[in-house]
């Protein structure tokens, strides 16, 4: 099978699902607004994605790096803002789990788009293939909704 998939191998293979969707660096960016109550600037962001980049022994982002990110970010309305001095103070749209959800029916919206009942039937399938615990799992998350 080939797949459809842009994405690098490696941004595939990511254990975070934000990481997989946005990248690494991103994906730390949007960790980071999700930590902070009040927001941030890129400057206080700066500081901060970069205290927890060394404390992993990887390289310092540039300050023009997580600008052009944060730009990016706020591009996709992941990110909000409102000027604050000469710049701007930054919060995310919705927390993590309320992203994932988009994101989840988007993909769902798309593959009923495109393939319509092919894919309901396949997921129907799919699904029954699944161990009885995952299956469990599924519906309790199903429920939380």
């Amino acid at each position: 099978m080939v797949p459809s998939d842009r994405r690098s191998r490696r941004q595939r293979t990511r254990r975070d699902p934000v990481a997989r969707e946005l990248g690494q660096a991103q994906a730390d960016i949007m960790n980071v607004f999700w930590r902070l109550a009040d927001g941030a600037t890129v400057p206080e962001l700066h500081a901060e994605i970069n205290k927890g980049r060394t404390r992993k022994g990887e390289d310092e982002l540039a300050y023009t790096t997580v600008l052009t990110f944060v730009q990016r970010l706020q591009a996709r309305k992941l990110l909000k803002r409102k000027p604050e001095g000469r710049g701007f103070r930054y919060w995310p749209t919705m927390d993590r789990e309320e992203l994932m959800a988009s994101w989840s029916d988007e993909l769902i919206d798309r593959l009923l788009g495109d393939y319509g009942d092919v894919a309901v039937a396949r997921l129907d399938e799919r699904l029954s293939e699944l161990d009885p615990a995952r299956r469990e799992k599924l519906r309790k998350a199903r429920g939380k909704q």
